[in-house]
């Protein structure tokens, strides 16, 4: 529909980039990242600005996903190889410890949402979350039996809860809900990405070369910096005067009435449960990462299979997945003026066809042109969900972001369970070709509810 707010959406993307809990104003300097005029506080150094602005809220909400889906991303092509060649292991039991990840993220996030919400606070149970992420590398690095493993890799799905969680949450707090909030966190999920591109090459070149510890010694190490780095920023006093209803910014065009009453009390985790808006979002991701992390487990075992690939050449070509999602920010941008649900739809659509022309080719190197398509699939599906979210909890009167951030991350953590357990199982049964057609299929028949949406 043609918005009758049009006109504001270039203030939209002006927001400002001043500094808090500052007492005195005196001269103004440029803002390179945001490109448009912030005001210096004299009373701090340039460190101290920093620490206080949106530009640093930005820096640790992208250090923070960096890191985790480094930790997340590096054991890929290696358990699948510890489990299957060195444990003697099945497929089913290597989908169900990719699975343990999920288990541990979704029990956690409610925990690290709700007292964030509650206490006005990101930068604590960040920090605690970075830490235990360290402790849980290391857990990995001394595992030896299947059991151990499996308690490691939940420890290390419930510490990054708080960084995926919380990071998002921080983000919506200081840039609302207008197009901008879509490219702030389209930039912060390229951070992501770039952790998901070089976190399995590192592990597999680790593993290859240096032997069982390496990787998990590294990601340790990776971690602890992770902390020192959220330590660094400052929170506001007052985090509320950053969560300012918006009623011109119109995200979507399934929101029939512009000028609708937004509620000044922010909404329960049970009023955001029966949301029919969020609800629809959450069952569609939940598909989403069913498909990814199902994928994970059993593409190693079909390139080792298929083509004798070693360690080092599996973290490669699962690079090609995450290459196209630097697209990201530009995804975030668009899909605010396209439609954020109509572009959602789009990328679940080519997220089925990609997952189907996985195992076609007949060449290793061939395997990495559907792989991309497949990471450019994934973004535009994921990337728009974010920021709408986000403009449904600012219509509730905003003061939940951390709670319908939860959401979207137990729902991405129940994708990330069931998809590798229920890949693995049909890996067994049909094997690697026929899994993947069943995978593309479901991702094609929960798009209509994506296209619908709202219901009344």
């Amino acid at each position: 529909m043609t918005s009758t707010y049009s006109d504001e959406r270039e203030a939209l993307l002006s927001d400002t980039d001043t500094p808090f809990n500052t007492p005195n104003i005196n001269s103004t300097e440029v803002d390179i990242l945001n490109r448009h005029e912030v005001t210096e506080y004299p009373s701090y150094g340039w460190f101290g600005r920093f620490r206080r602005s949106t530009t640093a809220v930005i820096f640790v909400a992208a250090i923070a996903l960096f890191t985790d889906m480094i930790v997340y991303g590096i054991v890929v092509p290696i358990l699948p190889l510890i489990v299957y060649e060195k444990l003697g292991r099945d497929s089913k039991s290597i989908g169900f410890l990719f699975g343990c990840y999920a288990i541990g993220l979704l029990s956690a996030t409610p925990i690290f949402a709700v007292l964030s919400d509650k206490y006005r606070t990101r930068r604590i149970p960040m920090m605690f979350g970075m830490f235990s992420l360290a402790i849980c590398s290391i857990l990995f690095g001394i595992a030896n039996s299947y059991w151990q493993l499996v308690i490691a890799r939940m420890a290390q799905g419930a510490a990054g809860g708080a960084s995926w969680t919380l990071s998002l949450a921080m983000l919506a707090d200081r840039f609302g809900s207008g197009p901008r909030l879509g490219v702030v966190m389209g930039t912060v999920l390229s951070a992501n990405t770039l952790g998901a591109i070089i976190g399995p090459l590192i592990g597999g070149v680790l593993y290859q070369y240096w032997g069982y510890s390496a990787p998990f010694l590294f990601c340790a190490i990776l971690a602890f910096g992770g902390f020192l780095t959220i330590s660094m920023i400052i929170e506001p006093t007052d985090l509320s005067a950053y969560q300012n209803v918006d009623e011109n910014s119109i995200i979507d065009d399934d929101i029939e009435d512009a000028n609708q009453e937004f509620s000044i009390q922010s909404p329960s985790i049970l009023n955001l449960i029966l949301d029919w808006n969020i609800i629809n979002i959450c069952l569609a991701i939940i598909v989403v990462a069913s498909i990814l992390a199902g994928l994970e487990p059993i593409l190693p075992i079909y390139l080792r299979n298929e083509f004798d690939a070693d360690a080092s050449i599996i973290g490669l070509i699962f690079i090609a997945i995450a290459i196209p999602t630097l697209i990201s920010p530009a995804v975030g941008y668009i899909s605010y003026y396209l439609g954020q649900r109509k572009t959602f739809g789009i990328g679940m659509v080519l997220l089925g066809i990609a997952t189907s022309l996985i195992s076609l080719p007949n060449k290793l190197w061939l395997v990495v042109l559907p792989l991309l398509l497949f990471g450019t699939a994934y973004s535009i599906a994921t990337t728009p969900t974010l920021p709408l979210l986000g403009h449904y909890v600012t219509q509730k009167g905003g003061g939940a972001y951390g709670q319908i951030y939860a959401l979207w991350n137990m729902a991405y953590s129940i994708g990330m369970f069931i998809g590798p357990v229920i890949a693995g199982i049909l890996f067994e049964i049909f094997e690697f070709k026929n899994t993947l057609i069943i995978l593309g299929v479901a991702s094609v028949a929960i798009t209509p509810i994506v296209f619908v949406g709202r219901l009344t």
